[in-house]
């Protein structure tokens, strides 16, 4: 149940990013021919920053003008995202299995019984090590 909860938030965030993107593609075309006599003086930001900021105004303006680039973008964004969450592999690969694919140059993390395998494995007291430490670095006379 929390991978659909995920899959359903993420398609809303999808759903609501492309439609912004839809609707700005979608009113491009009408305002550059409302303002193809001066286009280079034309409020173009104000004109995204609008669309950005009341994207439902503008969409419920863009369904009742029946803007076919807006209503063909709208159904290609339904179907993108329904298929984008839905319907691509979420699930690990055999490439990201590395215990069963295991190749020349594949990675993953070890087990914990393959470091720890008993025979290979020594445990030395820390008074012991300290010990091999200090004569570890004692030089050929005897001195540090």
């Amino acid at each position: 149940m929390k991978v659909m909860g995920i899959r359903l938030l993420l398609m809303a965030f999808l759903l609501a990013i492309f439609e912004l993107i839809v609707i700005n593609i979608a009113g491009i075309l009408p305002f550059l021919a409302a303002h193809q006599a001066n286009i280079s003086g034309a409020p173009l930001m104000a004109f995204v920053i609008e669309n950005l900021m009341n994207p439902i105004g503008t969409s419920t303006s863009m369904i009742e003008k029946k803007n076919p680039l807006f209503l063909m973008g709208s159904a290609a964004v339904i179907v993108l995202a329904v298929f984008m969450v839905f319907f691509t592999n979420g699930g690990k690969g055999k490439y990201e299995l590395a215990d069963k694919y295991g190749v020349h140059g594949s990675s993953r993390f070890a087990q914990k019984h393959e470091i720890f395998t008993y025979g290979e494995t020594v445990e030395v007291p820390a008074k012991q090590l300290m010990q091999d430490l200090d004569a570890s670095m004692l030089d050929s006379k005897g001195e540090k």
